[in-house]
């Protein structure tokens, strides 16, 4: 099968589980295209694909931009075929109800209705924010934890849970 996953990342969590998604996606016999939405080539033939995986980091209740313009241009296709959607936020790491709400309101938005969705945490880089920055994810983590919490840098991502996830995925969409 011919998989495209397309990501878009901010602090570039989603680009490392978008990579690791691709690698895991080879590793069981499909030939795969990964795009970051960044930089989408010109040629990319969207119809040549079997099957689609797409990864988004939320950033200030939203998903990027680059995703959102992707999937609104593409929904048709992607109901039509074999589709999942990665959501990678701090908010699925606290399990907060917002998690899903994001999700809502971009398939909402974009009129897609991926097959299979994943809350999946991401990653806190305090060794490349700014102060401003600091200071609001200090805030969000607190409001969510009520918990103090280490101000190194920390990933959240369950590898495993990403792991069934493509396995469970790529079963269905074959």
């Amino acid at each position: 099968m011919n998989i495209l996953i397309i990501y878009g990342t901010t602090e570039g969590q989603t680009r490392k589980i978008a990579v690791w998604t691709a690698a895991r996606t080879r590793e069981r016999g499909h030939q795969v295209e990964l795009v970051d939405s960044e930089a989408l080539p010109s040629d990319l033939k969207v119809e040549a694909f079997h099957a689609f995986i797409i990864a988004a980091s939320v950033h200030q209740k939203h998903h990027k931009d680059t995703i959102t313009n992707f999937v609104f241009a593409h929904h048709e296709l992607l109901n039509a075929r074999p589709s999942a959607f990665i959501s990678v936020s701090l908010s699925a790491v606290l399990e907060e109800p917002e998690a899903q709400g994001y999700v809502d309101r971009f398939v909402s938005v974009t009129g897609w209705r991926p097959r299979t969705t994943l809350l999946l945490g991401g990653a806190l880089r305090f060794t490349e924010y700014d102060y401003f920055q600091e200071q609001v994810v200090k805030f969000i983590v607190m409001k969510g934890s009520g918990a103090a919490f280490s101000e190194r840098d920390q990933e959240f991502t369950d590898w495993n849970a990403l792991t069934d996830f493509v396995d469970r995925f790529l079963e269905a969409a074959a």
